[in-house]
């Protein structure tokens, strides 16, 4: 849905990147709490949120501008080194990204969004008139007292040639003017910044990022405001943004003062913005001169103003923003006159000066690298692939049948080609398509500092999250549904596993817990770790209660495994906690858990020791769509084995088969591995052939050998879903479709695996 009036796709794009930053924000805010003096990260918060307010105010969001100005102020404290960031003006900071996320989440809807809280408006408001507590930080004091000499410029005490005429605005856009005026300012503020950096070649990288924000600020104001002067000075920025880095030092000493009138003008002129009059001076050579020295072109030497010292009164002179009598007026006697009504034969800012970049300039600029692609169309391309790749496998299939029939050997020859090329083109293709949905983790892993920062401060508990393999890559069908279970296991982690600090202290532990969340690549399967050194899972308060519960057993649970005694916690509605919170103890949220990683075909795994701490694994594939496999086939019936689960196939003989504990074991070089018979396990009726086969699968850490009639050979599988009916408690993930058009069944290595461990216990019985 889209709020009536916009464009769709512009409010997308909005709420797309508004997305993005605000998980910035999220992350950014917490590194603040331990980073309080880094000016690099305030000025990256400053911008994002600085980003969103500007953009809510072109697409006429009054509420998100609003309540993102009043947060802004905020920060401007903070990057001006006037307030010290301490645990309240985090809390509220963070509290801010919330009210944001909330007002997205009902833009998306085609709602309105709400104002922000009244109570945290006025927190952020008091933020901003330092009235937090006692001590100011010392961020300012890196900057020193040459900014302050910067920002007093002569162009504030000269009379510019210019005209004033009223500002006529609908009352939309007069609403949200004061906003707008204030995001002048602090784009100036800025502004200085960049040409700070810009002097110094080694800071002329920071410089253009600063300077593509204060492009990005003046154009998205001028566009809304329809102002022909910002609008001109973005397009400059943005030249200059592109091929800045390559000017010479004297190019540079005659850019710089041009860029600093240019930014007092805009100064100048969000003064005039807030008092309801628009300003026009004679730029026309200011811009023609910066459009030159962009491109690395000196101005003749009457025009040059390095020689001057570099200073604005020589660049208003010399490019005719000022005559020479006003220059040389007293400074005292000037009068600030950036109102001052000229003559009709003063120059005004003609469609040339003001509009787009000419087209000498648009040819330099650089091609964006990325795009942004709706995830349907991914779908639509990823289902395209699917079925190209069922294809595939049956012309393959068609062109080994031809070898069996009496055709010419030229036919057969060309047919093995195309086929051969046919497989090629599709394997890049079905990679390429792949690689575009696969997604890093961090995605997911960048939100729970956050959730463990707010969980450890409701329980008065002292929790550190670490995080490692952020980067490992996943499918964004998986990604997506891994969100809840982790959250899930994460808050059990902080509200079961970890001790309040004086309970760790006595212990002889640190008062800081420690939540290790960790991530890698495991063949063609992804391992998620959570570990904390809290105080463990007690063997017998889950054996207890699984009991209380009918789970189970006392003679049962005296033959399990401390591992296969933890798995109850996974059971619906299973909960040890003496009372529930709103934090847990209603026994859904490991439920939650089992229930999505099983249908993403993946498992969970809990270890522990009792006073030391638990560790929990997940193990998932990296995609749920294409995969290749190894076909079998059982009895009368040919089933797919994932690939990326086989290490091996050994020919298998009876005389090969050991038994240990009544069950059937096979010797693989030093290792003795476990064999489960799918004949058995899939109740095959008709006689086995000659010879079989023991195909050694893993996953995880876990390990057996598969007994198979016969090997059918490797395929690329399109894994279709199957009904709850089919899956529920069967060694089944899904089907997919041979090359022979017939259909078989995917076999789920993790189900079979932990039903032979269930045999195993019940041996031992």
């Amino acid at each position: 849905m889209t709020l009536p009036g916009q464009d769709p796709e512009l409010m997308q794009e909005f709420l797309t990147e508004a997305g993005e930053l605000i998980e910035q924000l999220d992350a950014d805010l917490l590194r603040l709490e331990s980073e309080p003096e880094s000016k690099e990260l305030l000025d990256g918060i400053f911008r994002a949120l600085h980003t969103i307010k500007g953009a809510a105010g072109f697409l006429n969001l009054p509420n998100v501008t609003a309540f993102a100005h009043v947060a802004e102020d905020a920060l401007n404290k903070l990057r001006k080194g006037e307030v010290e960031v301490n645990e309240l003006v985090a809390d509220a900071l963070l509290r801010s990204v919330d009210v944001l996320r909330d007002q997205m989440a009902a833009v998306s809807d085609g709602e309105q969004p709400p104002a922000g809280p009244q109570d945290l408006m006025d927190r952020l408001a008091a933020i901003a008139r330092n009235e937090v507590g006692p001590g100011a930080a010392t961020i300012a004091q890196t900057i020193g007292e040459s900014e302050a000499a910067t920002t007093s410029s002569p162009c504030a005490a000269v009379p510019l040639a210019g005209q004033a005429e009223p500002l006529e605005l609908t009352s939309e856009k007069q609403d949200v003017l004061p906003f707008m005026v204030d995001d002048l300012r602090a784009t100036s503020d800025e502004w200085l910044d960049a040409i700070e950096a810009f002097t110094q070649a080694d800071t002329r990288g920071d410089a253009m990022t600063r300077f593509t924000a204060v492009a990005q600020s003046l154009r998205s104001t001028g566009e809304y405001f329809v102002l022909k002067l910002l609008t001109a000075i973005a397009s400059r920025i943005e030249n200059l943004v592109q091929q800045g880095a390559e000017l010479d030092a004297n190019v540079v000493d005659e850019l710089v003062p041009r860029l600093q009138v240019a930014q007092q003008l805009v100064s100048h002129f969000a003064d005039g913005l807030a008092a309801n009059l628009i300003y026009s001076w004679p730029l026309d050579r200011l811009f023609e001169r910066i459009d030159e020295l962009i491109q690395g072109k000196m101005p003749p030497e009457d025009a040059q103003v390095a020689p001057e010292g570099g200073s604005m009164e020589a660049v208003l002179l010399a490019d005719g923003i000022a005559d020479a009598s006003a220059l040389a007026a007293p400074r005292s006697a000037a009068k600030p006159s950036a109102q001052a009504t000229p003559s009709s034969s003063d120059a005004r800012i003609d469609q040339a000066s003001s509009g787009e970049p000419k087209e000498r300039d648009r040819s330099a600029t650089n091609a964006e690298t990325t795009i942004r692609v709706e995830v349907g169309r991914l779908e639509t391309l990823l289902n395209l692939v699917g079925e190209m790749v069922l294809t595939k496998n049956q012309v393959l299939g068609m062109a080994r049948r031809l070898a069996d029939m009496s055709v010419p050997h030229d036919f057969l020859e060309n047919a093995g080609t195309v086929a051969g090329d046919l497989d090629r083109l599709t394997a890049e293709l079905q990679v390429g398509v792949m690689r575009t949905r696969m997604q890093p983790l961090s995605k997911l892993f960048g939100r729970y500092p956050r959730l463990i920062r707010d969980l450890a401060k409701k329980t008065g508990k002292k929790v550190e999250l670490t995080i490692t393999g952020g980067e490992t890559e996943v499918d964004r069908s998986v990604l997506e549904q891994l969100g809840d279970p982790l959250v899930h296991m994460l808050r059990n982690s902080c509200d079961h596993g970890v001790e309040m600090p004086e309970q760790r202290a006595a212990a002889g532990k640190s008062e800081l817990a420690t939540i290790h969340l960790s991530a890698q690549h495991q063949g063609g399967h992804v391992s998620i770790t959570i570990e904390d050194d809290g105080k463990g899972i007690d063997r017998k308060v889950i054996a207890d209660k699984a009991i209380e519960k009918g789970l189970t057993t006392p003679e049962l649970v005296a033959a399990m495994a401390d591992e296969d005694v933890f798995r109850f916690i996974f059971a619906a509605g299973f909960s040890t906690a003496a009372q529930v919170s709103d934090l847990s103890g209603r026994g859904v949220g490991m439920d939650v858990v089992r229930t999505n990683i099983a249908a993403l075909g993946g498992s969970v795994r809990v270890q522990s020791v009792l006073g030391q701490g638990t560790r929990i694994e997940v193990l998932i594939p990296l995609t749920v769509a294409i995969m290749p496999a190894m076909m079998v086939g059982v009895g009368a019936h040919d089933y797919a084995i994932p690939l990326s689960s086989v290490e091996e196939i050994v020919k298998h003989t009876d005389a090969e088969s050991h038994y240990v504990g009544g069950r059937p074991v096979m010797r693989l070089r030093e290792r003795v591995l476990p064999l489960i018979d799918l004949r058995e396990r899939l109740d095959a009726q008709d006689e086995p052939g000659e010879g079989s086969f023991a195909v050694v699968v893993c996953a995880g850490q876990e390990q057996a050998g598969f007994v198979v009639d016969r090997l059918v050979g490797q395929q690329e599988v399109v894994i279709k879903p199957l009904d709850d009916t089919f899956t529920t408690g069967g060694p089944f993930s899904g089907a997919t479709i041979r090359e022979d058009g017939n259909v078989s069944l995917i076999m789920d290595v993790v189900k079979l695996l932990r039903a032979g461990d269930a045999a195993r216990e019940l041996a031992r019985k």
